[in-house]
């Protein structure tokens, strides 16, 4: 089996109920950390700024901005909703990786559970847990050949991707 086929059947086949114990617990608190951060971060000036631009730019009534409120598009709500939770820099960090996943997971989650019919709690937060694995381990390998700092642009779209795909029920054709 191949590395990449490793990683694909992780995340097709991680099921919340068969998740260890430790690490649903941990799940959920890296749930509520984010969310934290994202609520909070939606005070500031560049949340206000992205919302204004999201609802400008993304037509799309799919999906929610938190607290400033509005729909837009999955993509416009990720994307403001993930300005937001890394707004004030206080979210979840992993410091081997210099870096905060929840702000590239949460958001990307959020937005694609709304346009998932059927996302159960269990589904999401088996999503979330994909979606961290996935980008620590992308940027673990990352930062094994480059010591770039703030590399959550590479590594954060790899699981927001992984985990949106989870959520969305992708097939193994289709990654």
């Amino acid at each position: 089996m191949q590395q990449n086929d490793v990683a694909l059947d992780f995340i097709l086949k991680t099921d919340w109920a068969r998740l260890p114990g430790d690490v649903q617990h941990q799940a959920k608190r890296c749930l509520l950390d984010s969310l934290g951060a994202m609520l909070a971060g939606h005070q500031t000036p560049v949340a206000g700024l992205m919302h204004d631009f999201v609802l400008d730019l993304f037509k799309h009534a799919e999906a929610s901005i938190l607290v400033q409120g509005g729909k837009t598009s999955a993509t416009g709500a990720a994307l403001v909703n993930g300005f937001a939770a890394n707004a004030l820099d206080i979210d979840d960090g992993y410091r081997p990786i210099k870096g905060h996943p929840g702000a590239c997971i949460l958001p990307v989650i959020l937005a694609a559970g709304e346009i998932t019919p059927g996302t159960s709690g269990p589904d999401f937060l088996a999503a979330l847990v994909v979606g961290y694995e996935i980008a620590i381990r992308a940027d673990l390998i990352r930062h094994a050949t480059s010591t770039t700092y703030h590399s959550s642009g590479s590594w954060g779209a790899i699981g927001g991707a992984a985990a949106a795909g989870k959520l969305l029920g992708l097939a193994a054709k289709r990654w």
